[in-house]
């Protein structure tokens, strides 16, 4: 077997790494993607092919037939300055000619990602955020494992899966069209984000906490710089501007002209439990997005970006279990990127705290999302498929990084996957320990003692009128415990879900166009919602 070896500066250090120009037949118990492109894979996107071995029996040869085979656009994702590059796909059914394809069992799309996670030597930790935000009831990309070939060089372990995308499959928002940029059609949705990547969008007119000459700087994601209107850019813009306005108001925790006007409370108080949990060195500066759908409010999220997270590195006190990561600029006040000065005062706001708290004290419960149980099971999970057939060994054959820095990492190192995962648990024990101090002193009221023209007011159905998904939310942490009933004007029982998250969906496409009434019940009493199906 020819070998070369590469030096690699990475964050500041040159690590020397061996890389196979060719690679020995293997079997796996993951799905195979095979890349082929006429050139060297660069940041201008160009044309490919990829092959995927994913058989039904669960045994994969990387010589087996294709269960997939079609033309891509291929090119680098991220700015790190890694080895192992990571990619954005694009299906096509001819050249720049997008192709909705269903691949490894997620539904039908044509805007892919394959994840190196390069610094993540667990192949954990971008899977356990997205699954314990899924958990919460908020969507977050789905991802499967997989080892990856490139132009006939084994390329490692990594994870393929949705690009954050409106579309109703991902982030199931309104469209907008050219056409939309006056009344209730300009309100959304929209997604944009706050990032280190160059791109279209406006500045902040309020630096983040501890800032000299930094500021925060939004991104327009959806529509894209390309296809939004002015309208709608000076819209999405106002719509941030009105937010921040009242979040800086002295007057910003009143209920209904304070922040709460602009911000969905549920939204902000799950994102902000996933990334203190995680100790997300990323959090709320860098991979954060927000979204907002017509006539709805503004909602942080989808989650992205954990692999520097849950302990993976000691940059700005963030392999510590104690600690807030909205505090960053505390610790770190020089760095580029500081979080904006939302998430610090929303800790000031009584109500907020009280309730963000007690969601946490709800997934705390034994069986719910964050009991260590159900944390362990993802992680476990994930261990024994990568173990199963060897491809933890390829990978670390190909990419020789233990106990070699990357990111910064705390010392001692792990020196195996074993020593790697029994870290990353400790740690999620320690913070939770940690957590549980600062989130659990608190008594949650029972909701039978809430008043009932509070629950109702918290109640939203969208997108609706729906002609297929429809989500159902109570933005209150007390009454995240419901039952939602799809009925017919008649009073017949369609659909029902039970959920203690905050919010269910229901799939409506195979109902006749009509009107129909959601009936939403919990312990402080019921309320309905009249529903339109186009």
């Amino acid at each position: 077997m020819v070998k070369k070896l590469l030096t690699v500066p990475v964050l500041g250090i040159m690590i020397l790494l061996s890389f196979q120009a060719t690679y020995a037949q293997f079997t796996s118990n993951l799905p195979i993607v095979k890349i082929t492109t006429p050139g060297a894979i660069g940041t201008a996107q160009i044309q490919g092919t990829m092959d995927i071995i994913d058989n039904a029996s669960g045994t994969n040869n990387d010589t087996d037939p294709s269960t997939f085979t079609g033309m891509i656009g291929i090119k680098l994702r991220g700015t790190t300055g890694y080895p192992k590059q990571s990619y954005s796909i694009e299906t096509w059914s001819a050249a720049t000619v997008s192709l909705d394809t269903a691949l490894l069992g997620m539904p039908s799309e044509n805007d892919w990602v394959l994840l190196a996670s390069y610094p993540d030597r667990s192949f954990v930790r971008n899977i356990l955020s997205f699954k314990l935000h899924d958990q919460m009831g908020r969507y977050a990309p789905r991802m499967r494992h997989c080892e990856v070939i490139v132009n006939g060089q084994y390329a490692g372990i990594y994870e393929f899966g949705e690009k954050i995308k409106r579309t109703v499959n991902r982030l199931d928002l309104a469209k907008l069209t050219p056409a939309d940029n006056f009344g209730e059609n300009m309100t959304g949705g929209y997604i944009w984000k706050i990032d280190d990547e160059a791109g279209s969008g406006w500045v902040s007119s309020i630096a983040p906490p501890y800032a000299t000459t930094q500021q925060i700087n939004f991104i327009y994601e959806y529509p894209d710089a390309g296809d939004i209107t002015p309208a709608q850019a000076a819209y999405a813009k106002s719509y941030v501007d009105s937010f921040e306005t009242a979040m800086s108001a002295t007057n910003f925790q009143d209920t209904s002209i304070g922040w709460r006007k602009f911000g969905a409370v549920n939204g902000f108080a799950d994102f902000m439990i996933i990334q203190e949990l995680s100790r997300n060195y990323e959090a709320y500066r860098i991979n954060t997005y927000l979204y907002k759908d017509k006539s709805k409010k503004m909602r942080p999220g989808p989650t992205w970006g954990f692999e520097t997270a849950w302990k993976n590195t000691v940059n700005c006190n963030s392999a510590k279990d104690t600690g807030w990561c909205y505090n960053f600029g505390g610790a770190c006040g020089t760095e580029p990127k500081l979080p904006a000065f939302w998430w610090e005062k929303l800790t000031t706001d009584t109500a907020f705290s009280k309730e963000m708290k007690c969601a946490y004290i709800n997934y705390r419960k034994p069986g719910n999302v964050l009991d260590t149980v159900n944390i362990f099971h993802i992680i476990d999970s994930v261990s024994a498929l990568l173990n199963a057939n060897g491809a933890l060994t390829r990978n670390f054959t190909q990419w020789p990084i233990w106990a070699v820095p990357v990111v910064n990492e705390p010392t001692p190192m792990a020196t195996d996957y074993a020593q790697e995962i029994a870290a990353l648990k400790q740690f999620i024990v320690a913070r939770l320990s940690w957590l549980d101090t600062k989130w659990v002193s608190l008594n949650c009221p029972n909701p039978v003692g809430l008043v009932q023209t509070d629950f109702s007011n918290s109640v939203q159905v969208y997108p609706n009128p729906a002609n297929d998904i429809v989500q159902v939310e109570v933005e209150h942490s007390q009454l995240r415990l419901f039952t939602a009933n799809v009925l017919s004007l008649q009073g017949q029982l369609l659909m029902s879900e039970t959920t203690a998250t905050g919010s269910c969906k229901f799939n409506i496409q195979h109902l006749p166009a009509g009107i129909y009434a959601i009936q939403i019940k919990s312990e402080n009493g019921m309320t309905t919602r009249k529903l339109i199906k186009e």
